[in-house]
């Protein structure tokens, strides 16, 4: 799931056109909105503050941004923004750009004035409680306020005292929306700046509430995303690699692609208690950071084989190039060359609705594999990228080593 923020900003590599975004699927699948609901929502906005709810130091009639008004606009999903207390005047003024606005704090709450966002365009104005420490959430409020997330029109303003809970709210739902584990939405929020998780002291009880709402970094979550493919994603946190299983629903021949030794039961577990038939051990390139499992688990399981591409140099049952296909069941993975990190870095196709593309440290999030050994080469590395992987189809979905 941590492929989803993947962002433009990796470390050899300049903007580029936001289609293109590392093949992830359209914006609107993935939570993300339109960019031109994102432009529409961040443009600065005129407010007649009035003489008593203006800053001594600001005029009481200006242009003011959603940031200058301690409004969070995180770029994931886009549409949704976070607010605390507003003044009446520049609730007033930004209320025409949103279809829907929840507050957390209830009716009482003297910073929220509904029937004035209700003459200023607002569709939906809603109550959602969604209380603080040391009064958490119940059960109850949290699926009210899921729910409301789920089927409110957006664009939507969460409002609370100060844009934290509202921020915990929205961090919750995309971890229940996406699958997002524990080590995940920490990337997430981090990389959103969320105000709650990076620059209050007092919210600690809150993150640690979220944190204990949240899957552990390494629990395999089984999916069916794309027609007769089961999928699971799992991390190392030691090393912060990605394993995937990934299987045929209908033979249950699988493959293993980049597993790490340290997670060899944790893997072959998960392969037992889903019926499933490992055949292949796939390897993207010959890692430096961590050990594969694919030598033991050949030697506990003998019927299956190694896979890696011949240009690495390494011993596997199968030396693979470009072109040649891995198949278990019905199923199978396109090997494409792709070296940069290393001479033998091979990116694995599984065509489909979406396609899933598998880069291993040829694209990683927000980066790529370091360059500096291991036979790097950087102007390989981008030429390869930006041919072999941005210009898959749209709908692609990556996932990264």
């Amino acid at each position: 799931q941590a492929s989803r923020w993947c962002w433009a900003r990796a470390l050899t590599f300049p903007p580029r056109p936001a289609r293109a975004r590392c093949g992830l699927r359209p914006a609107a699948e993935m939570g993300c909105a339109n960019s031109s609901v994102q432009a529409v929502l961040v443009e600065p906005v005129h407010v007649k503050m009035g003489p008593v709810a203006a800053q001594d130091d600001a005029p009481p009639e200006s242009d003011f941004t959603l940031a200058q008004l301690g409004i969070e606009t995180p770029h994931i999903p886009g549409d949704v923004c976070l607010s605390g207390r507003l003044p009446p005047a520049a609730a007033v003024a930004i209320a025409p750009r949103f279809k829907s606005w929840v507050n957390v704090n209830g009716d009482a709450d003297p910073d929220f004035h509904p029937e004035e966002l209700k003459k200023a365009g607002v569709q939906h104005v809603e109550v959602r409680l969604f209380p603080g420490p040391p009064k958490m959430p119940s059960d109850e409020q949290v699926e009210a306020a899921m729910q409301a997330l789920d089927t409110l029109p957006r664009p939507i303003m969460l409002q609370c005292s100060s844009g934290n809970r509202a921020g915990a709210m929205l961090l919750l739902w995309l971890m229940r929306k996406h699958g997002y584990s524990l080590e995940s939405a920490k990337q997430f929020a981090d990389d959103s700046d969320l105000k709650f998780w990076r620059r209050c002291a007092a919210c600690g009880p809150m993150r640690e509430w979220l944190m204990e709402k949240m899957p552990a970094a390494d629990v395999a979550r089984l999916l069916k995303p794309s027609e007769g493919l089961i999928f699971t994603q799992l991390f190392d946190p030691e090393s912060s690699t990605y394993t995937y299983l990934l299987a045929c629903e209908k033979t249950k021949e699988a493959v293993l692609i980049d597993p790490v030794l340290e997670q060899k039961v944790r893997d072959l577990a998960i392969i037992s208690e889903q019926g499933l038939t490992l055949k292949y051990v796939v390897n993207t390139h010959c890692h430096a950071d961590h050990i594969t499992s694919g030598g033991v688990i050949r030697k506990e399981l003998p019927h299956v084989k190694t896979v890696i591409a011949r240009a690495s140099g390494a011993k596997a049952d199968i030396l693979i190039d470009a072109g040649d296909k891995v198949s278990f069941g019905r199923l199978s993975l396109e090997a494409i060359a792709t070296p940069g990190h290393t001479d033998g870095c091979m990116t694995y196709l599984l065509s489909g609705s979406p396609s899933f593309v598998f880069t291993g440290d040829t694209l990683l999030i927000r980066g790529c594999g370091r360059t500096d050994f291991q036979q790097g080469n950087s102007g390989m590395l981008y030429d390869n990228v930006h041919t072999k992987i941005f210009t898959l189809p749209g709908d692609t979905l990556v996932y990264p080593g």
